[in-house]
Protein backbone atom coordinates (compact mmCIF):
# COMPACT_ATOMS: atom_id res chain seq x y z
CA UNK A 1 0.00 0.00 0.00
CA UNK A 2 1.08 3.57 -0.71
CA UNK A 3 2.12 5.42 2.38
CA UNK A 4 0.73 8.76 3.37
CA UNK A 5 4.03 10.41 2.56
CA UNK A 6 3.95 9.01 -1.00
CA UNK A 7 0.46 10.40 -1.63
CA UNK A 8 1.58 13.86 -0.55
CA UNK A 9 4.54 13.65 -2.93
CA UNK A 10 2.34 12.71 -5.93
CA UNK A 11 -0.11 15.56 -5.25
CA UNK A 12 2.75 18.05 -4.97
CA UNK A 13 4.18 16.96 -8.34
CA UNK A 14 0.77 17.37 -10.05
CA UNK A 15 0.34 20.86 -8.62
CA UNK A 16 3.77 21.86 -9.92
CA UNK A 17 2.96 20.49 -13.40
CA UNK A 18 -0.35 22.42 -13.59
CA UNK A 19 1.34 25.62 -12.47
CA UNK A 20 4.04 25.19 -15.12
CA UNK A 21 1.49 24.68 -17.92
CA UNK A 22 -0.45 27.77 -16.85
CA UNK A 23 2.72 29.87 -16.79
CA UNK A 24 3.71 28.58 -20.26
CA UNK A 25 0.24 29.48 -21.66
CA UNK A 26 0.50 32.98 -20.20
CA UNK A 27 3.93 33.44 -21.73
CA UNK A 28 2.59 32.30 -25.18
CA UNK A 29 -0.16 34.96 -25.02
CA UNK A 30 2.26 37.75 -24.05
CA UNK A 31 2.15 40.92 -26.22
CA UNK A 32 4.47 40.71 -29.22
CA UNK A 33 4.67 42.08 -32.79
CA UNK A 34 5.92 40.33 -35.92
CA UNK A 35 5.53 40.49 -39.72
CA UNK A 36 6.02 38.18 -42.67
CA UNK A 37 5.35 37.51 -46.37
CA UNK A 38 3.25 34.67 -47.69
CA UNK A 39 6.08 33.91 -50.15
CA UNK A 40 9.66 35.16 -50.48
CA UNK A 41 10.08 33.73 -53.99
CA UNK A 42 7.79 35.44 -56.55
CA UNK A 43 7.64 36.42 -60.23
CA UNK A 44 7.21 39.82 -61.84
CA UNK A 45 3.63 41.01 -61.48
CA UNK A 46 2.72 38.54 -58.71
CA UNK A 47 0.91 39.83 -55.63
CA UNK A 48 2.81 39.18 -52.39
CA UNK A 49 0.85 39.59 -49.14
CA UNK A 50 2.76 41.13 -46.22
CA UNK A 51 0.99 40.71 -42.86
CA UNK A 52 1.83 42.45 -39.58
CA UNK A 53 0.41 41.07 -36.31
CA UNK A 54 0.15 42.49 -32.82
CA UNK A 55 -0.56 39.39 -30.72
CA UNK A 56 -1.98 39.65 -27.21
CA UNK A 57 -2.70 43.37 -27.55
CA UNK A 58 -5.67 43.03 -25.16
CA UNK A 59 -6.69 46.62 -24.32
CA UNK A 60 -3.66 48.28 -25.89
CA UNK A 61 -4.42 50.79 -28.61
CA UNK A 62 -2.47 49.82 -31.72
CA UNK A 63 -1.90 52.07 -34.76
CA UNK A 64 -0.74 50.61 -38.08
CA UNK A 65 0.70 53.43 -40.24
CA UNK A 66 0.98 53.34 -44.04
CA UNK A 67 3.72 51.14 -45.40
CA UNK A 68 6.27 53.04 -47.47
CA UNK A 69 9.01 51.44 -49.60
CA UNK A 70 11.42 53.80 -51.35
CA UNK A 71 11.61 51.82 -54.60
CA UNK A 72 9.80 52.66 -57.86
CA UNK A 73 9.75 48.97 -58.84
CA UNK A 74 7.56 48.03 -55.87
CA UNK A 75 3.90 49.00 -55.55
CA UNK A 76 2.31 48.93 -52.10
CA UNK A 77 -1.47 48.94 -51.62
CA UNK A 78 -3.33 50.47 -48.71
CA UNK A 79 -3.51 48.28 -45.65
CA UNK A 80 -6.52 46.07 -44.95
CA UNK A 81 -7.44 45.18 -41.37
CA UNK A 82 -7.45 41.44 -40.63
CA UNK A 83 -8.68 39.43 -37.66
CA UNK A 84 -6.74 36.77 -35.81
CA UNK A 85 -7.60 33.64 -33.90
CA UNK A 86 -8.24 35.55 -30.67
CA UNK A 87 -10.14 38.78 -30.12
CA UNK A 88 -7.09 40.52 -28.61
CA UNK A 89 -5.05 39.88 -31.78
CA UNK A 90 -4.86 42.79 -34.23
CA UNK A 91 -3.34 42.75 -37.70
CA UNK A 92 -3.01 44.46 -41.07
CA UNK A 93 -2.23 43.18 -44.57
CA UNK A 94 -0.45 44.99 -47.41
CA UNK A 95 -0.27 43.77 -51.02
CA UNK A 96 3.09 44.18 -52.75
CA UNK A 97 3.71 43.95 -56.52
CA UNK A 98 7.26 43.78 -57.89
CA UNK A 99 8.04 45.02 -61.41
CA UNK A 100 11.72 44.09 -61.71
CA UNK A 101 13.81 40.99 -61.17
CA UNK A 102 16.39 40.54 -58.44
CA UNK A 103 16.46 40.63 -54.66
CA UNK A 104 14.47 43.16 -52.68
CA UNK A 105 14.54 43.87 -48.96
CA UNK A 106 11.35 44.92 -47.26
CA UNK A 107 12.44 47.29 -44.50
CA UNK A 108 11.26 46.88 -40.90
CA UNK A 109 7.68 48.02 -40.34
CA UNK A 110 7.03 50.07 -37.20
CA UNK A 111 3.86 49.48 -35.16
CA UNK A 112 2.74 52.35 -32.90
CA UNK A 113 1.45 51.61 -29.42
CA UNK A 114 -0.70 54.54 -28.24
CA UNK A 115 -1.52 55.77 -24.76
CA UNK A 116 -4.84 55.14 -23.05
CA UNK A 117 -6.40 58.21 -24.68
CA UNK A 118 -5.17 57.13 -28.14
CA UNK A 119 -3.79 60.57 -29.03
CA UNK A 120 -0.06 60.00 -28.45
CA UNK A 121 2.47 57.31 -29.31
CA UNK A 122 4.00 55.76 -26.20
CA UNK A 123 6.47 53.55 -28.02
CA UNK A 124 7.01 51.72 -31.32
CA UNK A 125 7.86 48.11 -32.14
CA UNK A 126 9.53 47.27 -35.46
CA UNK A 127 9.30 43.99 -37.35
CA UNK A 128 12.26 42.24 -38.90
CA UNK A 129 13.24 43.03 -42.48
CA UNK A 130 12.28 40.46 -45.13
CA UNK A 131 14.27 39.57 -48.26
CA UNK A 132 12.33 38.73 -51.45
CA UNK A 133 13.62 37.19 -54.67
CA UNK A 134 11.79 38.18 -57.88
CA UNK A 135 12.14 36.00 -61.00
CA UNK A 136 11.44 36.81 -64.64
CA UNK A 137 8.47 35.31 -66.46
CA UNK A 138 10.67 34.54 -69.49
CA UNK A 139 12.53 31.28 -69.09
CA UNK A 140 14.71 31.61 -72.22
CA UNK A 141 18.28 32.77 -71.79
CA UNK A 142 18.13 35.01 -74.88
CA UNK A 143 14.48 35.68 -75.63
CA UNK A 144 13.49 36.47 -79.20
CA UNK A 145 10.92 39.17 -79.80
CA UNK A 146 7.88 37.90 -81.65
CA UNK A 147 6.07 39.72 -84.42
CA UNK A 148 3.24 41.98 -83.40
CA UNK A 149 -0.10 40.42 -84.13
CA UNK A 150 -2.22 42.28 -86.69
CA UNK A 151 -5.21 44.25 -85.38
CA UNK A 152 -8.40 42.28 -84.93
CA UNK A 153 -11.34 43.79 -86.86
CA UNK A 154 -14.10 44.98 -84.58
CA UNK A 155 -17.59 44.03 -85.79
CA UNK A 156 -20.02 46.84 -86.46
CA UNK A 157 -22.19 47.37 -83.43
CA UNK A 158 -25.63 48.75 -84.23
CA UNK A 159 -27.07 50.68 -81.27
CA UNK A 160 -30.51 49.12 -81.51
CA UNK A 161 -31.48 50.30 -78.05
CA UNK A 162 -30.78 53.94 -78.90
CA UNK A 163 -32.45 53.66 -82.32
CA UNK A 164 -35.61 52.07 -80.90
CA UNK A 165 -35.73 54.66 -78.10
CA UNK A 166 -35.47 57.56 -80.56
CA UNK A 167 -38.06 55.95 -82.83
CA UNK A 168 -40.46 55.52 -79.92
CA UNK A 169 -39.99 59.15 -78.88
CA UNK A 170 -40.57 60.34 -82.47
CA UNK A 171 -43.76 58.27 -82.81
CA UNK A 172 -45.03 59.54 -79.46
CA UNK A 173 -44.41 63.17 -80.46
CA UNK A 174 -46.08 62.60 -83.84
CA UNK A 175 -49.12 61.03 -82.14
CA UNK A 176 -49.41 63.96 -79.72
CA UNK A 177 -49.17 66.49 -82.57
CA UNK A 178 -51.80 64.60 -84.58
CA UNK A 179 -54.19 64.46 -81.61
CA UNK A 180 -53.64 68.16 -80.87
CA UNK A 181 -54.30 69.21 -84.47
CA UNK A 182 -57.35 66.96 -84.73
CA UNK A 183 -58.74 68.43 -81.54
CA UNK A 184 -58.29 71.97 -82.87
CA UNK A 185 -59.81 70.97 -86.21
CA UNK A 186 -62.82 69.39 -84.52
CA UNK A 187 -63.28 72.51 -82.39
CA UNK A 188 -63.18 74.77 -85.46
CA UNK A 189 -65.58 72.69 -87.47
CA UNK A 190 -69.12 73.99 -87.46
CA UNK A 191 -71.83 71.65 -86.33
CA UNK A 192 -73.85 70.30 -89.25
CA UNK A 193 -77.17 72.03 -89.69
CA UNK A 194 -80.32 70.30 -90.79
CA UNK A 195 -81.28 71.69 -94.18
CA UNK A 196 -84.94 71.61 -95.05
CA UNK A 197 -85.39 70.89 -98.79
CA UNK A 198 -86.91 73.74 -100.74
CA UNK A 199 -89.11 71.30 -102.74
CA UNK A 200 -90.39 67.82 -101.89
CA UNK A 201 -88.72 64.88 -103.71
CA UNK A 202 -91.91 64.20 -105.66
CA UNK A 203 -91.97 67.67 -107.21
CA UNK A 204 -88.26 67.53 -108.07
CA UNK A 205 -88.73 64.16 -109.81
CA UNK A 206 -91.87 65.31 -111.70
CA UNK A 207 -90.09 68.44 -112.99
CA UNK A 208 -87.30 66.29 -114.45
CA UNK A 209 -89.85 63.80 -115.80
CA UNK A 210 -91.75 66.58 -117.61
CA UNK A 211 -88.54 67.66 -119.34
CA UNK A 212 -88.00 64.09 -120.56
CA UNK A 213 -91.56 63.90 -122.00
CA UNK A 214 -90.65 66.37 -124.72
CA UNK A 215 -87.70 64.26 -125.90
CA UNK A 216 -87.89 61.65 -128.66
CA UNK A 217 -84.56 59.80 -128.67
CA UNK A 218 -83.66 58.24 -132.00
CA UNK A 219 -79.91 57.64 -132.02
CA UNK A 220 -78.02 55.30 -129.70
CA UNK A 221 -76.35 58.25 -127.96
CA UNK A 222 -79.69 59.99 -127.35
CA UNK A 223 -81.21 56.74 -125.99
CA UNK A 224 -78.25 56.33 -123.64
CA UNK A 225 -78.62 59.90 -122.31
CA UNK A 226 -82.40 59.48 -122.04
CA UNK A 227 -82.19 56.34 -119.89
CA UNK A 228 -79.33 57.78 -117.83
CA UNK A 229 -81.48 60.79 -116.83
CA UNK A 230 -84.56 58.61 -116.28
CA UNK A 231 -82.59 56.21 -114.05
CA UNK A 232 -80.98 59.04 -112.10
CA UNK A 233 -84.24 60.87 -111.30
CA UNK A 234 -85.74 57.61 -110.01
CA UNK A 235 -82.71 56.85 -107.82
CA UNK A 236 -82.69 60.41 -106.51
CA UNK A 237 -86.37 60.14 -105.68
CA UNK A 238 -85.90 56.85 -103.78
CA UNK A 239 -82.98 58.28 -101.81
CA UNK A 240 -84.71 61.50 -100.74
CA UNK A 241 -88.15 59.97 -100.29
CA UNK A 242 -87.26 56.76 -98.42
CA UNK A 243 -83.68 57.54 -97.28
CA UNK A 244 -82.26 54.61 -99.24
CA UNK A 245 -78.84 55.38 -100.75
CA UNK A 246 -80.08 54.43 -104.20
CA UNK A 247 -77.79 56.84 -106.10
CA UNK A 248 -74.70 54.91 -104.93
CA UNK A 249 -76.31 51.46 -105.27
CA UNK A 250 -76.40 49.17 -108.28
CA UNK A 251 -79.66 47.84 -109.68
CA UNK A 252 -78.98 44.47 -108.04
CA UNK A 253 -78.41 46.13 -104.66
CA UNK A 254 -81.66 48.10 -105.00
CA UNK A 255 -83.50 44.88 -105.81
CA UNK A 256 -81.95 43.23 -102.74
CA UNK A 257 -82.97 46.17 -100.52
CA UNK A 258 -86.50 46.46 -101.93
CA UNK A 259 -87.95 45.66 -98.51
CA UNK A 260 -86.87 49.16 -97.44
CA UNK A 261 -89.22 50.77 -100.00
CA UNK A 262 -92.87 50.70 -98.85
CA UNK A 263 -94.46 50.41 -102.32
CA UNK A 264 -96.74 48.03 -104.21
CA UNK A 265 -94.89 44.85 -105.22
CA UNK A 266 -96.02 44.85 -108.88
CA UNK A 267 -95.19 48.51 -109.39
CA UNK A 268 -91.80 48.04 -107.73
CA UNK A 269 -91.11 45.08 -110.05
CA UNK A 270 -91.84 47.28 -113.06
CA UNK A 271 -89.50 49.97 -111.74
CA UNK A 272 -86.66 47.45 -111.23
CA UNK A 273 -87.22 46.09 -114.76
CA UNK A 274 -86.90 49.65 -116.08
CA UNK A 275 -83.61 50.07 -114.18
CA UNK A 276 -82.27 46.88 -115.76
CA UNK A 277 -83.18 48.11 -119.26
CA UNK A 278 -81.54 51.41 -118.40
CA UNK A 279 -78.31 49.57 -117.51
CA UNK A 280 -78.43 47.75 -120.85
CA UNK A 281 -78.92 51.02 -122.71
CA UNK A 282 -76.02 52.70 -120.86
CA UNK A 283 -73.50 49.87 -120.88
CA UNK A 284 -74.56 47.22 -123.43
CA UNK A 285 -75.63 49.45 -126.37
CA UNK A 286 -79.25 48.33 -126.02
CA UNK A 287 -81.47 50.51 -128.25
CA UNK A 288 -85.22 50.27 -127.57
CA UNK A 289 -87.64 52.09 -129.86
CA UNK A 290 -89.47 55.30 -128.98
CA UNK A 291 -92.60 53.49 -127.80
CA UNK A 292 -90.63 51.48 -125.24
CA UNK A 293 -88.93 54.66 -124.03
CA UNK A 294 -92.29 56.34 -123.51
CA UNK A 295 -93.62 53.20 -121.81
CA UNK A 296 -90.75 53.22 -119.29
CA UNK A 297 -91.35 56.93 -118.66
CA UNK A 298 -95.02 56.21 -117.90
CA UNK A 299 -93.96 53.42 -115.50
CA UNK A 300 -91.89 55.94 -113.53
CA UNK A 301 -94.71 58.51 -113.67
CA UNK A 302 -97.21 56.00 -112.26
CA UNK A 303 -94.75 54.93 -109.53
CA UNK A 304 -94.16 58.54 -108.46
CA UNK A 305 -97.85 59.30 -108.20
CA UNK A 306 -98.68 56.18 -106.19
CA UNK A 307 -95.79 56.65 -103.74
CA UNK A 308 -96.12 60.39 -103.38
CA UNK A 309 -95.76 61.78 -99.84
CA UNK A 310 -96.91 65.18 -98.61
CA UNK A 311 -94.22 67.26 -96.87
CA UNK A 312 -95.34 70.02 -94.51
CA UNK A 313 -92.51 72.41 -93.62
CA UNK A 314 -92.44 74.68 -90.60
CA UNK A 315 -90.12 77.40 -89.44
CA UNK A 316 -88.12 75.19 -87.06
CA UNK A 317 -87.98 71.93 -89.00
CA UNK A 318 -89.99 69.32 -90.86
CA UNK A 319 -93.14 67.66 -89.61
CA UNK A 320 -93.76 63.95 -90.17
CA UNK A 321 -94.62 63.13 -93.78
CA UNK A 322 -98.14 62.12 -94.67
CA UNK A 323 -99.21 59.94 -97.57
CA UNK A 324 -101.47 61.73 -100.03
Amino acid sequence: MISRRGVITVVSVMILLLAGCSEKSDRSRAFHVYGGLDSTDVSIGDIARFQVWAKGAVERKIDFPLMEIDDSNVNVSEGTEIKGEFAEDKGIEFQLIFWDTGSFVIPPYEVHVLNAQGDEVEYTIATDSVEVTVHSLISEAEPVLRDIKPPVPIPTIIPWKIILSLLGIALSVAALVWMWRKRIQDANEEKPQFIVPSKPPYEVAMDKLDRLRSQSPSTAKEVKIYYAELSYLLREYLEHQYFVRAIEMTTLEIETARHLIPADKEKLDCVIDMLKRSDLAKFARFRPDISECKKDLNVIDDFLKTTRLHWTTTRNGVKPMEAV
